[in-house]
């Protein structure tokens, strides 16, 4: 092939790169050089004055097993708590992570093999949202053919109601 038909080729490859690694018209992320405090797009809110020092933690490992806390006042003891008590259990490596009090996490998991199973975590302002994301999680592996079961909820502040618990009450 000559030179020019290479690099016609080489050009047409590259063009296809650029194209697909190009963002969409309105959906590409916007970003703009800031002298100011970055902001939040989110607004940020206070939490409620009864739970502003209380957190909760949970650490799990991949078959499941899992340790949590709630109203423990620092959040550095809290995932200490969790992540020294799962780690007794000798089941693999733990993933531990701690909340505000008004936040609530849950765990689902979903046997894959005779000797595997995996494990999503979830998290919301109530416990029902925290449990529909640690499903929705779970289920969007396709490793669990849409078995996921929740394991646990907890919230930093102790509550415990949750989306069963509400399913019971019609």
């Amino acid at each position: 092939m000559p030179f020019i038909g290479k690099l016609s080729a080489v050009l047409s490859a590259s063009a296809l790169v650029v194209a697909a690694l190009m963002p969409l018209p309105d959906l590409a992320p916007r970003a703009e050089a800031m002298d100011d405090a970055p902001t939040l797009s989110v607004p940020q809110t206070e939490p409620a004055a009864s739970n502003a020092s209380e957190f909760g933690a949970i650490a799990f490992t991949a078959d499941g097993s899992f340790f949590a806390v709630w109203k423990i006042t620092s959040e550095l003891e809290a995932e200490e708590k969790v992540r020294d008590e799962c780690a007794s259990f000798g089941r693999g490596p733990c993933e531990a992570f701690s909340f505000r009090g008004e936040v609530c996490a849950a765990i689902a998991s979903a046997t894959v093999s005779k000797k595997r199973r995996i494990t999503y975590s979830g998290g919301g302002l109530s416990p029902g949202d925290a449990e529909r994301q640690a499903l929705k999680r779970c289920n969007a592996d396709r490793r669990a053919r849409g078995t996921c079961q929740l394991r646990t909820t907890v919230c930093g502040d102790g509550r415990v109601e949750s989306a069963e618990h509400d399913a019971g009450k019609d």
